[in-house]
């Protein structure tokens, strides 16, 4: 399988754990600040982790969607924010 390349920043959340997420979220979106969107992995999984995601965003006001793929499918272990 192979992963489709993003020009937008990406932070890939895969194995990581619900307690890390919120300050490498954090730290991601400031680094990015002066991006038009990122990308956030949260994968599917038990949806915890994309929940801290999602609840992170919300809080801080930031748009999102998920990622629309090629085939016009919506992929829901991906993230597209809006950032400006």
């Amino acid at each position: 399988m192979s992963k489709a390349k993003s020009r937008h920043p990406t932070l890939d959340l895969h194995g990581r754990k619900k307690d890390e997420v919120f300050d490498l979220v954090d730290r991601f979106v400031m680094k990015n600040q002066n991006k038009d969107k990122i990308r956030i992995m949260t994968g599917k999984g038990t949806g915890a982790v994309q929940s801290v995601v999602i609840d992170y965003l919300k809080k801080g006001h930031f748009p999102w969607e998920y990622e629309t793929l090629p085939s016009g499918a919506k992929n829901t272990g991906c993230l597209i924010v809006f950032l400006d």
